[in-house]
């Protein structure tokens, strides 16, 4: 399947700003089910500079640099992604690591908030129904949260906390992840936040969506989409990783004045 991915970023400014350094996260994580055919940015005002770099969650962003002032800034993306289907569980745990990453993971295993007893003792019981399979885990508290809390749509940047999103059932994408990552973590089970793109073909409309990567010892990181349900399909291109979801906001900069902003975007994807 070929997806053609489009998404307009734009900010308006009550006055003229100076646009301190800019990064931008759209471009596609390299995975084996994804070759990316095209992709191309623009941004307006044009940059003095800009820069393909990566992060130290090892993300491709792109640094650009402003010497003019502007009342507006405008990024606009559009790629091609090739996509095939694989199986999400095609692989075979390994309760041994051969790898030493133990260290590098704790920064996947801290906790971020205080979760409540009942959150914890929650998630506890459904890891004991589990009887010690990992897989068996992931998908049962993936299933629960797709099934119990609602998906709603929300354009507000902060998060809920995960104490307040599970006492209210609802909760957008990032909410709902962010609840699952804090209770993975709160099991001893390495978690990460994932933003990116998810071709429903249903939908009339596309949004940027976030989900869910496990760590599982053997299989690496497993994508699971608490707004679904499911594990993540060839129909997801992710674009930024982290331990906390502010590092994965697709534009990231201040800027220097006294404005108001206003910001605006569209995504549209379509299946070629």
């Amino acid at each position: 399947m070929r997806l053609k991915i489009e998404h307009t970023t734009a900010y308006h400014y009550t006055a003229p700003i100076f646009p301190e350094p800019q990064h931008f996260y759209f471009y596609p994580h390299a995975r084996p089910h994804l070759e990316l055919i095209s992709f191309d940015l623009q941004v307006a005002p044009t940059p003095a500079g800009l820069a393909l770099r990566y992060d130290l969650e090892n993300n491709a962003f792109y640094q650009s640099w402003f010497n003019q002032k502007a009342d507006f800034l405008r990024i606009n993306i559009e790629m091609e992604i090739e996509t095939k289907p694989f199986k999400p569980l095609d692989f075979l745990v390994e309760l041994k690591p051969k790898t030493g990453h133990q260290d590098a993971l704790k920064l996947y295993l801290k906790s971020q908030v205080d979760l409540s007893n009942k959150l914890s003792s929650w998630t506890t019981g459904l890891k004991r129904q589990a009887n010690g399979n990992p897989i068996t885990f992931l998908s049962t508290l993936c299933a629960e949260i797709g099934m119990h809390w609602e998906h709603i749509i929300s354009y507000k940047p902060e998060l809920l906390d995960p104490n307040a999103c599970f006492e209210a059932r609802s909760g957008s994408c990032r909410d709902l992840s962010w609840m699952m990552i804090e209770l993975l973590r709160n099991q001893n089970v390495p978690a990460r936040f994932i933003s990116g793109y998810s071709h429903n073909p249903d939908l009339k409309g596309h949004e940027l969506h976030a989900w869910v990567e496990a760590g599982i010892p053997g299989a690496g990181w497993i994508g699971l989409d608490p707004s679904s349900g499911l594990f993540v399909t060839e129909h997801y291109v992710p674009v930024a990783a982290s331990y906390h979801p502010a590092n994965t906001l697709p534009v990231q900069g201040t800027f220097r004045g006294a404005a108001v902003s206003k910001l605006d975007t569209k995504v549209k994807i379509l299946a070629l």
